[in-house]
């Protein structure tokens, strides 16, 4: 068995999904070491992995380029660390998000064999809804001008180049180096893509979740719950059009800010049947529901469709956009805008149309049934044999 090292970036939906690796790959009898924030701690521990803190600094700017720049910023101060503590771990194998480019550079320049976790939807799409004005003020920094980002990223490039011998390559390749590894692990099915083709070395290993916890009783009302995730979640409108939408309507509803920046004061007052709480179990909340008002992000879906739940899909930005045309176009939710009448005309069509429900719950059966772990110990397998027949 070897010794793999995960490393995390601390971005909540991203670390479950790595960590759910990590089960698996400590139930085959690997040893696990895990790199990541603080408050993912218990999370990683409880998967059978060490834990190791990871604290980087991850951009808090508001375009792409100065993202990336501050990424490749990071990468030229957290290398050395990273290399030093995989040294010291005698890995054998890196496992690693796909925002993290610091740990493909210290895993290339020791030689160690790459695996890409990659948490979103394999396809993405360029559309971002911004924020809009009167929301609570976020914590993301002035953008630089394109110049000084420009100037930082190539400072940044060449610093990286100079003392590791690892070129960061392009724009797109320092957000997501996906494309900069042999093997990229993938948390869906090919049923749920669709007719998408994967580029080679990509694996489709499913959602690698816990069966989901039995369906609870009906209550006398629907319930319908609305949480953004938790990166996508300060956009006041987006709740305000369910509020509004839900208000009069014969059905419970509870919200989850996602511990985001909104609170009952940016959405409030709130109607007599509308609950807003800070975070909730997802899981069980989906068991008691019936009907998600999501973002469409890649863990929310799966979890929804495990659960059996139709979802109304206000999709915001990147992956969410195909991932929710791809639940629309097979039959388990429908995409709407963020009005309060798409809203409540959508809420009342999925609630009213039981085929809709049920193909949520075919759809979960198949995500249920899927062998995930057979794919990624393949997968694993085939790098590790690699790597023993490259040293030797």
């Amino acid at each position: 068995m070897a010794n793999i090292a995960v490393v995390h970036v601390p971005f909540y939906s991203h670390i479950q999904a790595a960590t759910r690796l990590s089960g698996a790959l400590s139930r085959q009898g690997h040893n696990v070491i895990a790199w990541g924030p603080e408050q993912s701690r218990p999370t990683i521990e409880a998967s059978g992995a060490q834990f190791v803190l990871h604290t980087p600094d991850m951009p808090r700017v508001d375009t792409f380029m100065a993202h990336v720049a501050e990424l490749a910023a990071t990468t030229e101060e957290c290398t050395g660390e990273l290399v030093e503590q995989l040294y010291e771990h005698d890995v054998d194998l890196i496992v690693h998000d796909s925002q993290v480019p610091w740990a493909r550079v210290a895993g290339a320049y020791l030689g160690l064999p790459r695996v890409v976790s990659y948490p979103m939807f394999p396809i993405a799409a360029s559309r971002v809804i911004p924020s809009e004005l009167g929301e609570p003020e976020t914590e993301t920094e002035p953008a630089p001008s394109d110049e000084e980002t420009k100037d930082r990223f190539e400072a940044s490039w060449h610093a990286v180049a100079q003392r590791w011998g690892i070129e960061l390559g392009e724009w797109n390749d320092v957000i997501h180096t996906a494309g900069e590894s042999e093997t990229t692990l993938t948390f869906t099915t090919q049923e749920i893509l669709g007719g998408y083709e994967l580029l080679p070395g990509w694996h489709c290993i499913g959602p690698m979740m816990d069966p989901p916890p039995a369906r609870a009783p009906r209550g006398e009302r629907p319930l319908v719950y609305v949480c953004f995730g938790t990166s996508f979640n300060a956009r006041a409108g987006h709740f305000m059009a369910a509020i509004e939408a839900l208000a009069d309507e014969p059905v419970d509803v509870l919200i989850s800010t996602g511990r985001g920046l909104l609170t009952s004061e940016h959405l409030g007052p709130l109607p007599s049947n509308v609950t807003l709480q800070d975070f909730v179990p997802a899981r069980e909340v989906l068991a008691r529901a019936s009907l998600h008002v999501t973002h469409g992000g890649c863990n929310s879906v799966h979890e929804t469709l495990l659960a059996g739940v139709p979802m109304l899909l206000i999709p915001q930005a990147w992956d969410q956009w195909p991932l929710a045309g791809r639940v629309e176009g097979l039959g388990a939710g429908l995409i709407v805008e963020e009005s309060a009448d798409a809203v409540r005309t959508a809420a009342r069509w999925l609630l009213d149309d039981p085929s809709i429900a049920a193909r949520a719950a075919t759809l979960g059966e198949h995500l249920a049934h899927y062998d995930g772990e057979r794919v990624l110990t393949g997968a694993i397998e085939r790098v590790l044999a690699g790597s023993a027949l490259v040293s030797a």
